[in-house]
């Protein structure tokens, strides 16, 4: 797995300095990466608990509501980020 995101980081890289940083990012990734991500998305796309859980092949609804957290922090950070009422 490493070696596919490896290889499509040079490619990325090639494009030019602004995609530098994407590719770095996309090299040092891993299947336990890409697991998480997955999970991340789905629960961001309000995916039910149970089915992320059992895509991911986890035993437990308390190892997968990390993602949900993960999510609500991510949705938390970004909208103080980007619609900061200043009060």
């Amino acid at each position: 797995m490493k070696n596919v995101f490896s290889s499509a980081a040079d490619p990325l890289r090639a494009r030019g300095e602004e995609y530098t940083q994407r590719a770095d990012n996309l090299q040092q990734a891993s299947a336990h990466w890409l697991r998480h991500s997955a999970g991340r998305h789905m629960i961001g796309r309000q995916v039910d608990l149970r089915l992320v859980r059992d895509h991911l092949g986890q035993a437990s609804l308390t190892t997968t509501r990390q993602y949900v957290d993960i999510a609500d922090d991510r949705r938390h950070h970004e909208t103080d980020e980007k619609h900061h009422l200043d009060w």
